[in-house]
């Protein structure tokens, strides 16, 4: 019975500390959530969040597109082997449940 209440005291206080996090970061639960699974300093989760992708590849693509590489359907986008891309992105970027973050 008393690990009961010690995990439910755990949860509790994990639960107000996410809950304080996201009142001063204004960032939606899930992403904070995400964010401290990866062991990002709290004063950085703003900085370092870089959206919500399905895959490391469609990530790649958007930040592709955020550098002026927008036309997907012509070349360079079609010679690129995304996969590869992906891998060699995710040196410098963290995700957790679909979040991305810049390693900080």
């Amino acid at each position: 019975m008393s690990t009961d209440l010690t995990e439910d005291q755990e949860r509790l206080e994990e639960q107000e500390e996410l809950d304080r996090v996201v009142e001063k970061t204004g960032l939606d639960e899930d992403i904070v959530a995400a964010a401290i699974v990866l062991g990002i300093p709290e004063q950085s989760i703003g900085e370092a969040y870089q959206g919500r992708f399905d895959t490391n590849i469609a990530f790649a693509h958007d930040m592709a597109d955020n550098i002026g590489s927008s036309d997907s359907f012509n070349w360079p986008h079609t010679c690129v082997d995304w996969d590869f891309a992906a891998r060699e992105l995710m040196m410098d970027y963290s995700e957790e449940n679909g979040y991305y973050f810049r390693n900080m």
